[in-house]
């Protein structure tokens, strides 16, 4: 999608509609290997000196605010707890005039950790993606054994007051298509707001397909 910016400095799109939201990506590592986003062996990570430094990417998000219009701006990666210096990136952008509202997507595993930190930092809001409630369908997702980690790094950032705490879900046929329910059931037991997200074309592997999908409409008749 193509943004042009107008006389009034604002990120305007072909259709007329104005961003107001800002991406962040602080690096392409992560700490699991999910199916539907990586091979088991990983990839090859880029190199240090691609990466934006913490000054740089303080300095993107201070235009963006400050002259273009952005109001929130969300910290993703790979998986952005991995990023050294977060928390510091935090508390500049929560420094901002105007101030924007920040958020995060992880995987959830660094929360237990730094959830407080986070939060005292600047950080309002956390996104966690967590396709299962299940130990054994969690493994076989992620490749890895985590899923306690998880939910620590749950209860932490409900703890650290960044509410509403939301769990992003990816449902994948034949793997986890029919624990919508359960997993809806434990988000509300445990006072976290789910939602469910389409499964993109992220793999590196090449194996995504349309067909494979799992479909707004099938995930409400599940419900």
């Amino acid at each position: 999608m193509t943004i042009t910016l107008t006389d009034t400095s604002a990120l305007v799109d072909r259709y007329g509609r104005t961003a107001t939201d800002l991406r962040v990506s602080l690096t392409d590592r992560c700490n699991l290997r999910c199916s539907y986003c990586m091979p088991a062996e990983g990839l090859d990570w880029l190199p240090g000196e691609d990466i934006l430094t913490d000054d740089e990417v303080v300095r993107l998000i201070h235009i963006a605010v400050t002259r273009l219009g952005v109001e929130e701006v969300r910290f993703t990666g790979g998986e952005p707890l991995i990023r050294r210096g977060f928390t510091d990136i935090v508390a500049r952008t929560a420094a901002l005039d105007p101030r924007p509202t920040i958020s995060v997507t992880t995987n959830g595993i660094g929360l237990e950790r730094t959830a407080g930190a986070l939060a005292a930092a600047g950080l309002d809001r956390v996104n966690v993606s967590l396709d299962t409630v299940r130990p054994d369908t969690f493994r076989t997702i992620t490749r890895r054994d985590r899923f306690n980690d998880v939910v620590r790094g749950l209860a932490a950032a409900q703890q650290a007051g960044l509410a509403p705490v939301k769990v992003n879900a990816v449902l994948l046929r034949g793997v986890n298509d029919d624990q919508a329910p359960e997993l809806l059931r434990w988000c509300l037991d445990h006072g976290f707001e789910l939602r469910f997200i389409e499964q993109m074309p992220l793999d590196a592997q090449l194996g995504w397909s349309r067909e494979q999908m799992i479909t707004a409409a099938e995930i409400f008749a599940a419900l």
